[in-house]
């Protein structure tokens, strides 16, 4: 296992081959006993168009009757969000029985897949976070199972079960206007026109890390406020189920928003069980899984 201390963040990382690694490394990570508080971010899911009618869907496969759609989630992401969600909500029971107070968080990408061609993005978003009043079924089914509700997941400010990218996008690029403004964020005017900016995060070994280009913010940036909203709403603890694609900058997200928020005694864990069309556990954890933690 490798550690590091950049500024005031300490940052540890391994790699497990198994679910039951992975859980003794949270269990690690995350003592129950002692832990007072904690947010688990499972299920993670992208929107997707149903052809059939027009409308986006949750990227989850056991939603999809249809088997082209089925097919098309199935090599995209794989279980990730049905198996993330049902692991979510097992350690929920479990740190709620150590006497943790704990919520389950629903993080929806609304930007990657939405079409523009007939109507407006913003259009579909809006359609679908207004007709998202009950979890997937397939979501619901696994919390009834385990004794739960929709009562576990923490709202955000923008939804009462979800936490939608955009969101929280549009979130940090106002955020990065007030720290560019006091020195604690870089912009810069790139070569390819006046408008063009990019603005950076400098760590402590000297990298510069791109947040937002040409006015695109990236997943840092998202995940950067999203662990902020998460400490306003009162929790200090942060167990992150995310796509292996998107760890590293998941990962950054994290380590900027330990640097640039005033956010004592923050702790997240980030782990990354599939996500790129594995279809069971035993094609996750082939591959490894990185658990990643890191302590304000």
């Amino acid at each position: 296992m490798n550690h590091a201390l950049t500024g005031q963040v300490a940052k540890s990382r391994r790699l497990v081959a198994s679910e039951q690694e992975l859980r003794q490394a949270i269990a690690r990570e995350l003592p129950g006993a002692d832990l007072g508080n904690l947010v688990i971010m499972g299920g993670h899911f992208m929107l997707f168009e149903d052809p059939s009618s027009g409308r986006l869907t949750p990227g989850v496969m056991e939603e999809q009757q249809d088997e082209t759609m089925r097919s098309r989630i199935a090599g995209r992401v794989g279980v990730f969000p049905g198996y993330t969600w049902r692991m979510s909500a097992e350690l929920l029971q479990e740190y709620a029985a150590a006497g943790a107070d704990v919520r389950l968080l629903l993080l929806i990408n609304d930007w990657q897949y939405v079409p523009t061609a007939d109507r407006p993005a913003s259009e579909l978003r809006a359609e679908f976070l207004a007709d998202f009043g009950a979890l997937p079924v397939s979501y619901e089914k696994v919390l009834r199972e385990a004794g739960l509700s929709q009562e576990s997941v923490l709202p955000s400010r923008k939804h009462p079960l979800a936490f939608p990218e955009t969101w929280l996008k549009y979130r940090f690029q106002k955020a990065a206007d007030r720290f560019v403004k006091a020195g604690r964020l870089e912009k810069r005017y790139l070569d390819s026109g006046p408008r063009d900016t990019e603005v950076s995060f400098l760590d402590a070994d000297g990298n510069y890390r791109t947040l937002i280009s040409c006015g695109i913010t990236g997943c840092a940036g998202e995940i950067t406020e999203m662990v902020s909203e998460v400490h306003r709403a009162g929790y200090t603890n942060l167990l992150i189920f995310a796509p292996g694609e998107c760890l590293m900058p998941v990962e950054t997200g994290v380590d900027i928003a330990l640097s640039l928020y005033d956010l004592p005694g923050m702790r997240v864990v980030v782990a990354d069980p599939g996500g790129s069309g594995e279809m069971s556990p035993e094609e996750i954890y082939g591959n490894l899984v990185t658990v990643s933690t890191f302590r304000r």
